[in-house]
């Protein structure tokens, strides 16, 4: 008799163990709302059409929910994946809890409390799993950056309670980086293997897939890019390191012969994603070491709104729908529409600045891509059935 049986039945979950639930099923649909509605309030608030909630009234504020609010949820539902239901449930409550209480308290202990315990919560469940599993060092660095965003959302709330205001835009600037760093490094890892396989598919070939040196230099400009944020006498080496990882990006892209895969939707958005994560590093560490080109205010939205919205927006539906076996290719208008309403709202806020027009733009772009993305999470929950060829029986 084999021996591997036993170990198959060891791998068997005990009598009245509950099933792990998948998180992105609850995490996604949460942020691709949350995201919807919450930054366009912001823009009404902050142009003086609406009077909006005490925790969008600020700069700060707005930072806050884009980066702690949505973007971590849309980190959670990716990287936490599989978990017991009471863990998904407290980690659900949490994020809804810290959404209200800084929303309308921000800056009081309740928001603290929540926010600071939503974040240690993802840290505690997502870190160990790659710290754990990795070998080399590349990857290695997933769980320490997961912990970094998470503990840049603690120290935010604790400078928030202690009336530090200066000390939050340096935080939210240091938090621009590690979500770029995730962003690149996780967004390589989708775009090599899929545009591989499209490639390879039409009968070519693609030799540059992770490409693990240039990887490695992108990467070690980004912890270089973070270890010299927080020291002025350091500015020019932190937007050298920033340019530097924005390049080596760029040229990682062209290697992947992205125009080779336009037939696949999901693929440009990925593509566009990271177009934009490269361009907004470069802008970004002109701006930031020179103060050459754009304003940090203008050069970070290619980042945030470019990259981060593009990328998050199309990383939720790619991987629900893959998950969920529905063709890709059905949603191609879903994930055109996303692409382009994301690049209209990050250079509506990258040439155009504060304008208000610019403002209203960007902001009806952003929410119609995210209700477009919600729409098609909720329309798409099951797994999809291919139809039967007629004279089957069903």
């Amino acid at each position: 008799m084999s021996n591997k049986a036993p170990a198959r039945a060891a791998r068997r979950p005990k009598a009245g163990t509950p099933a792990r639930v998948v998180t992105e099923t609850r995490f996604f649909p949460l942020a691709s709302a949350y995201g919807a509605f919450v930054l366009p309030l912001f823009v009404l608030g902050w142009t003086g059409r609406w009077e909006v909630l005490p925790g969008l009234t600020s700069a700060t504020g707005h930072a806050h929910e884009l980066f702690f609010g949505y973007a971590l949820a849309v980190v959670t539902g990716f990287l936490v994946n599989r978990i017991e239901p009471d863990r998904l449930w407290m980690l659900i409550g949490l994020w809804v809890a810290a959404r209200l209480t800084y929303l309308t308290l921000p800056g009081s202990v309740l928001a603290m409390t929540f926010n600071a315990a939503f974040a240690v919560g993802v840290a505690a469940i997502a870190a160990p799993r790659f710290m754990k599993a990795a070998k080399k060092w590349r990857n290695k660095l997933t769980g320490p950056l997961v912990i970094a965003i998470c503990l840049a959302a603690v120290i935010f709330q604790l400078l928030a309670l202690a009336g530090r205001g200066a000390g939050l835009y340096a935080v939210l600037g240091e938090a621009v980086v590690l979500f770029a760093m995730l962003m690149l490094f996780f967004g390589g890892r989708m775009i090599a293997p899929a545009a591989a396989g499209v490639i390879e598919g039409s009968g070519g070939a693609l030799t540059a897939r992770v490409q693990p040196r240039v990887e490695s230099v992108i990467l070690l400009a980004m912890v270089a890019a973070v270890a010299s944020a927080p020291f002025e006498m350091l500015a020019a080496l932190h937007g050298l390191a920033l340019i530097c990882a924005g390049l080596f990006a760029l040229v990682r892209l062209l290697r992947w012969k992205m125009w080779r895969c336009l037939q696949r939707a999901d693929l440009v958005g990925l593509g566009t994603g990271y177009a934009w994560l490269g361009a907004g590093l470069i802008l970004l560490g002109l701006s930031r070491g020179f103060d050459l080109g754009l304003p940090p205010g203008r050069a970070v939205h290619a980042i945030t709104v470019g990259a981060l919205g593009t990328l998050t927006a199309s990383v939720m539906l790619r991987t629900r729908l893959l998950r969920l076996r529905v063709p890709l290719e059905q949603l191609r208008v879903a994930f055109w529409s996303i692409t382009a309403l994301m690049s209209v709202a990050a250079l509506a806020r990258v040439l155009f600045g504060h304008q208000q027009a610019a403002l209203m733009v960007a902001a009806l772009a952003w929410m119609a891509a995210l209700l477009i993305l919600l729409v098609v999470l909720t329309v798409h929950r099951r797994k999809y059935q291919r139809p039967s060829h007629p004279g089957c029986s069903k």
